[in-house]
């Protein structure tokens, strides 16, 4: 409270030892540490700058204040804002850092104005690429830079420019107050790895708020924090992968940001640039040059969450809608011709070549032997290929024990996968389905008892597979038995 009474007010002049002059003209944050205020220089009033102000810091925390200004005011990037000036004010006990004001609005505010509150993949891309540069800019620094808050709020769409420019950067931000806990945070929750509640920071920690942007700015949802996630219940990570609550997220794409956002600082990408490169590398470069040539930062501040039609428009649907309705049923009137002739010759045609009744769609051929062998078409890309096998374990919760288990001989062709189980006591097929998104489910019959084990998970980085698995009666309810399970691939 009493470093929120010593804000200084809008009108307020500060005086710099150089003999410089700023006026508040508003202010732009505040906290328990200082405040950023919004200033004009007096000997020229064209144009406003950020002065960030820390109070009444200790000898090493001015120290370093004054060391890191003199770094960034030697940093030169167009997605960066200048420093001008680092000075201190011995008789007030403050200190200060001048820099460009960025005019604009963050992403944090326009993702909540998206549907949903979230960006497609490609907008998403073409508004960190700027930042993406800029934070790999800062890595290459000697010594390297951490910017330690990344985040949609940190990230701003000019009013005037084509790029978004990352702000808030500099030691500065380490003695802003988090009013979510009683210590000093060095980031913001969602956004800030575990490394940063104790153990000290590296590049990789702006790998991981990198990570946790792209996340939110996909999905509209902020990741759990990351103490949260190191502390669930079990043992399991809260993080819910992007791919299941953004459809549109490819699970490549999913994959590679919980890669990016791991707990472990050692389990990250080594670097930016390979995060990046990941990411790009499942998004087809049409993708990209579509986006790019129809992407306009201005439309980005501008458009209403909901469009409308004009009426001459319209009439033009509406005339549209009339030409097109005669062609759409005379190509109906051919597609049921059409289905009626395939129909008629299925049935005076010969012994086929699909086995009748088979359910599953394993297309099986019989050989000049007359055995049936089986022919598996190749896995559509849209589907993620599993591996021939994996072992793994599963944790019976009930019983509180592990065991080893086996997926061996595994056939996929699409969506579609078969093979044996091995494990908990059971051994014999199981069928089941894998989505693009990377989510998977098998059932092993359990003939004895009449049961059924149904197992779901998800694909998760490098191939592995995690998830759960209960016990189903014949009328497919739950009876009580329960637990995880996690494998990878066999070599």
């Amino acid at each position: 409270m009493l470093h929120e009474q010593m804000t200084l007010s809008v009108g307020a002049t500060i005086r710099s030892p150089y003999g410089d002059r700023y006026v508040i003209e508003g202010h732009l944050g505040k906290g328990g540490f200082g405040a950023v205020y919004l200033v004009r220089d007096r000997h020229d009033r064209q144009h406003l700058f950020a002065l960030k102000e820390v109070l009444d810091p200790n000898k090493r925390e001015r120290e370093r204040f004054i060391f890191e200004g003199e770094v960034l005011k030697r940093l030169d990037h167009r997605a960066l804002p200048h420093v001008y000036k680092v000075f201190a004010q011995d008789k007030s006990r403050r200190m200060y850092m001048l820099m460009d004001h960025i005019q604009g609005t963050n992403l944090e505010t326009l993702r909540n104005g998206q549907p949903g509150k979230r960006f497609s993949l490609p907008q998403v891309l073409n508004l960190m690429k700027p930042i993406v540069e800029a934070v790999i800019y800062l890595h290459a620094q000697d010594p390297p830079i951490v910017h330690k808050d990344i985040k949609p709020g940190n990230i701003i769409v000019p009013t005037k420019g084509d790029e978004t420019v990352l702000v808030d950067f500099g030691s500065a931000k380490e003695y802003m107050e988090d009013k979510t806990t009683s210590v000093i945070r060095h980031g913001s929750p969602g956004y800030a790895a575990l490394e940063q509640y104790g153990s000290g920071t590296t590049p990789r920690t702006d790998i991981y708020g990198l990570g946790a942007t792209m996340y939110a700015l996909l999905t509209g949802v902020i990741p759990p924090d990351a103490i949260t996630r190191a502390t669930g219940s079990r043992g399991l990570d809260t993080l819910e992968p992007a791919h299941l609550i953004a459809p549109g997220v490819p699970w490549a794409v999913a994959m590679a940001l919980e890669h990016a956002m791991s707990i472990s600082s050692d389990d990250r990408f080594a670097t930016v640039e390979e995060f990046w490169q990941e990411l790009n590398a499942h998004v087809p470069q049409q993708v990209h040059e579509s986006a790019r040539n129809s992407f306009n930062m201005s439309q980005l501040l501008t458009v209403p969450e909901q469009s409308f039609t004009p009426a001459s428009l319209q009439h033009q649907n509406s005339r549209k809608r009339r030409i097109l309705l005669p062609i759409f049923l005379i190509l109906l009137l051919f597609l049921f011709v059409g289905t009626g002739l395939v129909f008629y010759a299925s049935r005076n045609t010969g012994p086929s070549s699909i086995i009748q009744g088979n359910a599953h769609p394993f297309v099986t051929t019989t050989s000049q032997s007359g055995v049936p062998s089986a022919v598996v078409s190749p896995t559509s890309t849209l589907y993620p290929s599993l591996a021939a096998s994996y072992s793994g374990t599963a944790y019976d919760l009930l019983a509180k024990e592990h065991t080893t288990i086996f997926l061996t001989h595994i056939q996929q062709r699409q969506r579609n996968i078969q093979g044996y189980f091995q494990g908990l006591g059971q051994v014999g097929p199981f069928k089941g389905t894998v989505t693009p998104s990377g989510h998977i489910q098998f059932k092993i019959p359990v003939q004895v008892s009449k049961t059924t084990l149904f197992f779901v998970g998800d694909i998760k980085i490098a191939g592995d597979m995690t998830g759960n698995f209960e016990v189903l009666n014949q009328q497919g309810q739950q009876i009580g038995e329960y637990g995880l399970w996690n494998v990878a691939a066999s070599h």
